[in-house]
Order: C-alpha cells, then structure tokens, then sequence
C-alpha cells in the first residue's frame, strides 16, 4: 500500500496548486513515481555495500535543490532530511518532496527532469564515480557504442599529440571509406575539408570527420616520405569494430582490442583467423576502457583455461566465471596495458598474468575493480550501479591499485602509438618475443 498513498498524496498536492493557480502545474504521472521508485529500491538492494536509507533522502534533496537553482531559484525550500529514518520512511519521504515542488515551483519545474535529478542525487550520495543515471539519449549512445551500431565516418582510429595537436592515424578499419581511399596507419591529417583539424581531443576531431552516409569530406594527408596528399573520401555508416589486427615483421601478430562488446568475440575469432599461422602475438589492451563482462570472459577462453574472474555481490555467495574451452593461441603473447586499461580489459590482462599466459608490458592500469548493471528507466533513460567487487584468478583486488605489468615501460608523449619504431611499448614486446 505504500505506493498508492504516495500516488494519492502527490494527486492532492497537485490538486491544491490548481487551486491557487490558474495555470495548470507539472503533474506527477505513475510513471514518474515508478521511475523515483526504480531509483530508490534499486540503490537498496542492489549497491555493493550497504547504505544508509537517511543518505539517499539527503542525496534526494541535494539533487532537488541544485534543480532548483538551476532553473532560477535563488532560497530553495526543501525539507531538512532526519537524523533517523527506514527505507520505507526515507523513500516516502523522496515522493512528498518531489511532490511539494511541483506545487511550490511549478511555473519552473519541468517534471522529468525534477525526477531526473532528484535520483542523480541519490546516487552522488555514494560517491561513486561508475554509479550514474543516463538520460535516454545517453542510454542510447551507451548502448549503441557496446553495442556496435553504425555512424556516418570515414572508418579510422585516429590520436592527438597532446603538445603539436598533429591528428594522427593510429588504425583504418578494414573496407571503410579511410581504407579505399589509401589512408595508412601512421598518416598525419593536416586538413578536413580545407581547414585545420580542430585542436583538442581525439573525438572532437572525429566529430568534424563524422556526417551523413553518402557525404564526401576532402582530408590533406602528410605520409614520410612521401608529397603532401589530398584524399576525397565518401562517408558510410561505420561500425567502428571492437577488434582489428595486422601482421608485423618477423611474424608477429598485432592484435587492437579496443572495448569488449556484444560482438568482440567473434571480430577476435575472425580477426585470429586472419592472422592464422603467426609465431606470436601481441594483443593491445591499451586505452581499452572495458564494456561487458560477459565479453571479457569469453574472449580469455582464446589465452587461458579455467577461471577468469569472480565476483562478490553484497550479501550472496561468490560466483565464479570460467573460460570457455575455446582452442588455444598456441603462441608467444605479450599485453600491453597503460593507465587507461580497465574494467573488463583488466579482468583479461589480470587473467593472463595470473595464469602465466604472456607477458604484461606497459604501465600500471586504471585500476577498476567494481562491477556495474544497468537498470532501465521508464523514459528510456538508465541507471549504472556498482553492484558488486571482482577479483583476479588468484584472488587480487585490484580496485584503486591498478595491475602492475610484468616490464614497465613508460610511454613518451611523442610515442607513434602502435607503429613499430615510434611506440616503445610495442617495440618492447617485439624484442620480447625475439622479433
């Protein structure tokens, strides 16, 4: 009976605003206070460590506040939270006050975004970095991105020298517009349409690359060697892949792995294919920020046997995830791992140097040792919690300290990121696998 009370309460707040209003204030629908309850009951049961009902009341009208102030009011009047409360209390609480500023501010609140930021509060209440609500775009977008779907581009994985801004090509994808037109890896962008890359990050300049299937975009192209270029290439929906790979010297193959989602296993199946007959390989997991779980459990199946991870939720059982009994590499491996190795690529890199399967290279990795799910919302809309901690083979928790490789290798700013002979950390592992 607890929901319905909350309903009714909120009809009759409403309802007195209409009545000191001629103008009709924001209601509250059910499926505003489904999503508030989502919200709420989700942080409860499901957030790794217990938390205090009173702490998300308080994070509720922290959210609701800065809401407030970003629509123009200066003194918001909301409810001190209570030194005591129990979840029941805490969460009835949330709704009474969402409720009471729909009256009160009514001309000022759009009620989706009121909702929106009150649960943004709750979880900036846990001080968790990974623990966010995406609104329905971002959702989308996030989603999208494990997901592999399309977006118009030229196909090619580009860097930015942090101290020249040079846009560098560091990988072009098999059969993409880039690969067509002759863009090399190694190539240096000078021009997008006539005019200078935009200065900045790697994705602002794949912004100004980005446009609709069908349209032609004209890049100057600087290669050593040889003259200036001008290449026209015509944009296609891309599916930026997850896994590519090439032959290096002396018989090694070089294996990018730049996010593990829905179809990474099968792009490294097809991509091992390709590279079938190497003396060894080199995987690269760095910049590899992680994705799905799932994902990195079945691609170890390709470099380890047995366990790959394990996981400890609050209050349940450890569960074990193990490698499927895919066919081996067979090969000489190295990993190379840097600050911006995390999440699932770490539960691989930890894996492998658990299980003395090849030789990490690099710098200590991000150190991410928390998993989350994501919990969707009526609006579209989701929320990502931390719901549990992970541990390696040998049961190390690398949350906060990162996995230290097996030979450290500092990059330097000027490294040509997976070139041989500009890239110390690639040209470590060359010498290490007697290229």
């Amino acid at each position: 009976m607890r929901r319905p009370l909350s309903l009714l309460l909120a009809a009759a707040l409403l309802t007195l605003g209409r009545s000191a209003s001629a103008a009709s204030p924001p209601s509250l629908s059910a499926l505003d206070v489904i999503a508030l309850e989502i919200g709420y009951t989700t942080v409860i049961a499901r957030y790794y460590r217990p938390v205090d009902p009173v702490v998300l009341l308080g994070g509720a009208r922290t959210g609701i506040v800065a809401y407030l102030r970003g629509r123009g009011v200066t003194d918001p009047r909301v409810p001190l939270a209570p030194a005591h409360a129990d979840k029941y209390e805490a969460e009835n609480a949330i709704d009474r006050d969402v409720a009471l500023t729909l009256v009160r501010y009514a001309p000022r609140v759009v009620t989706a975004d009121l909702v929106r930021n009150t649960i943004a509060g709750e979880l900036g209440a846990l001080h968790d970095p990974y623990s966010v609500i995406f609104p329905p775009r971002a959702y989308k977008q996030f989603v999208g991105f494990l997901d592999g779907r399309p977006s118009g581009g030229i196909g090619a994985e580009l860097d930015v020298d942090p101290d020249t801004h040079a846009v560098r090509v560091v990988d072009v994808f098999p059969g993409s517009p880039a690969a067509q037109a002759g863009v090399r890896p190694g190539d240096v962008l000078t021009s997008i349409d006539g005019a200078p890359p935009p200065a900045g990050t790697p994705g602002a300049v794949a912004l100004a690359l980005r446009g609709p299937a069908g349209t032609r975009v004209q890049l100057g192209v600087a290669r050593a060697g040889a003259p200036p270029l001008s290449l026209t290439l015509t944009r296609r929906a891309i599916v930026a892949p997850d896994v590519t790979g090439r032959r290096l010297p002396d018989g090694i193959g070089y294996v990018r792995l730049r996010s593990f989602g829905a179809q990474s296993p099968q792009q490294l199946s097809a991509v091992l294919t390709a590279l079938h007959g190497a003396r060894a390989y080199v995987l690269d997991l760095r910049g590899d920020g992680g994705g799905y779980r799932d994902a990195a459990v079945a691609i170890a199946g390709r470099f380890v046997h047995g366990v790959v991870v394990t996981t400890q939720e609050r209050g349940a059982p450890a569960q074990t995830f193990r490698a499927p009994d895919d066919p081996p590499l067979g090969a000489p491996l190295a990993v190379l791992v840097d600050g911006d190795t995390a999440s699932a690529a770490e539960i691989l890199a930890g894996a492998i140097q658990d299980a003395h399967a090849g030789t990490l290279i690099g710098t200590t990795t991000f150190g991410k040792g928390l998993v989350q799910e994501t919990f969707p919302l009526p609006d579209g809309g989701a929320i990502k919690l931390t719901t549990a901690r992970y541990r390696t083979p040998s049961g190390r928790d690398i949350e906060g300290v990162g996995i230290t490789p097996d030979v450290v290798v500092t990059e330097p700013a000027d490294a040509r990121l997976a070139l041989p002979g500009g890239d110390p950390q690639l040209d470590r592992a060359i010498a290490l696998l007697g290229g």
